[in-house]
């Protein structure tokens, strides 16, 4: 199989950097990787088991060779953005894996990371991602907020805390370019829905175990000052939306997505919330031109993730643990 690098794909998204179809689970279009093609190259995200064997197609494809790639970043540690992490350092021999200081000793020993997924995607984890590889330490850079790794030729990044989604999470932002990964802090976009619609349709990502609504929405309050060129999702690609949109959308929707998970000011759990927030995304949907005989297929496996991060968030919240 080619690797796929097309404008949803793996097609240049801002300059030198080309988005890479990391083929999650099988599934086009769902997870991207970014490559940075500077002097110091650098790819942004590993995907899972398939997403390994798509770099090692898209590094070819591009003439990379392995031994020049500097830096594997990692915007999170979620299996969907990082299980390849321990087998594409073996394979990138002078490759340092970058990761938020609270990841690092997941990525050391990911047997509580494997466990966390465990409980929400069961049997299907390993089909979905494959099992991590451990990645040693010595191998690891850990920027703090606001710091910065420069590729040369103007390709400096700058890595921004973004704990909404998951408290190890950055945004990354090439203040050369103007391109801004956004993790998963911006939401996802779906682009068999867009095409749909002649426009962006996204959604926010509430993933357990460290959904933290307040601090997604201060992200979302800080996408119009970064003033980025251009917005790159890991699920998926470039953004039409400017961020102001992103922004105004976010605002509207997480605290909806929030309230699916209560009933009677309590929280509903993890069944009745996907029942909830299945309607909730119904009536969005639709709302919006779609039809949701297209839409269900294509969310199915976020309404189940989501779910499970806003009643895991409400219970915490009940508990005193937010």
């Amino acid at each position: 199989m080619t690797a796929n690098v097309s404008d949803s794909g793996a097609g240049l998204v801002a300059p030198d950097t080309f988005v890479v179809d990391l083929r999650e689970g099988g599934q086009a279009e769902r997870t991207a990787g970014f490559l940075i093609r500077a002097p110091r190259p650098a790819l942004i995200e590993t995907g899972g088991r398939a997403g390994v064997q798509a770099w090692l197609e898209a590094l070819e494809q591009q003439g990379v060779p392995r031994d020049e790639i500097a830096y594997i970043i990692l915007t999170h540690i979620h299996l969907d953005h990082a299980a390849g992490a321990g087998t594409l350092a073996r394979l990138l021999p002078r490759a340092q894996v970058v990761v938020h200081p609270r990841g690092a000793r997941h990525l050391q020993d990911p047997t509580r990371l494997v466990q966390g997924a465990r409980t929400i995607f069961g049997d299907r984890l390993e089909s979905l991602f494959g099992l991590p590889e451990p990645v040693a330490a010595e191998r690891m850079l850990t920027p703090e907020d606001g710091e910065t790794l420069d590729l040369g030729d103007g390709h400096r990044l700058r890595f921004i805390g973004a704990g909404g989604h998951a408290r190890h999470q950055y945004m990354i932002l090439d203040e050369g370019t103007g391109a801004l990964v956004t993790a998963d802090e911006a939401g996802v976009r779906y682009p068999a829905l867009c095409r749909r619609l002649g426009r962006d349709y996204l959604l926010p990502s509430t993933a357990p175990n460290q959904f933290d609504p307040e601090l997604m929405l201060q992200s979302a309050r800080r996408l119009p000052q970064l003033r980025p060129a251009t917005m790159l999702l890991p699920h998926f690609a470039a953004t039409s939306l400017s961020p102001e949109e992103i922004a105004e959308r976010l605002e509207e929707q997480v605290p909806l997505f929030v309230a699916c998970g209560q009933v009677d000011g309590r929280p509903a759990g993890p069944e009745e919330t996907r029942r909830r927030l299945a309607e909730h995304i119904r009536r969005d949907a639709e709302a919006h031109g779609l039809d949701w005989a297209e839409v269900e297929p294509a969310v199915a496996l976020d309404l189940d993730i989501c779910a499970f991060g806003i009643a895991d968030y409400l219970q915490r919240r009940a508990q005193g643990k937010t």
